[in-house]
């Protein structure tokens, strides 16, 4: 039961590194690649990326957590760090959604 307890961590960890790296990608593509320059797009790119990086590293400390619960005794998965950082990724999500529609 362990090991698979330890290769779900290991995806979770993957899945949120991915999601980390999109909001990265975005957030460089809307500072980078725009038509007119503009201060506003550059910040909401930014932002994007900070939020991206944040991700991946809530993620890794978040996979250390549950990694060493499963070798623990007890395993209490915490719900507040999935909780967070599914609201950071649908935030800039949001954010970068409304600068495609305003644009």
């Amino acid at each position: 039961m362990r090991i698979r307890d330890h290769l779900a961590n290991v995806r979770t960890f993957l899945a949120w590194v991915r999601a980390g790296l999109v909001l990265l990608a975005m957030g460089y593509a809307v500072a980078k690649f725009q038509v007119i320059e503009s201060l506003p797009n550059r910040y909401l790119g930014v932002l994007a990326a900070a939020a991206g990086w944040v991700v991946i590293v809530v993620a890794g400390i978040s996979f250390i957590r549950m990694r060493r619960a499963i070798e623990g005794t007890q395993l209490a998965p915490s719900v507040s760090w999935n909780l967070g950082l599914s609201l950071l990724t649908a935030g800039a999500g949001v954010a970068v959604l409304v600068y495609l529609i305003r644009s």
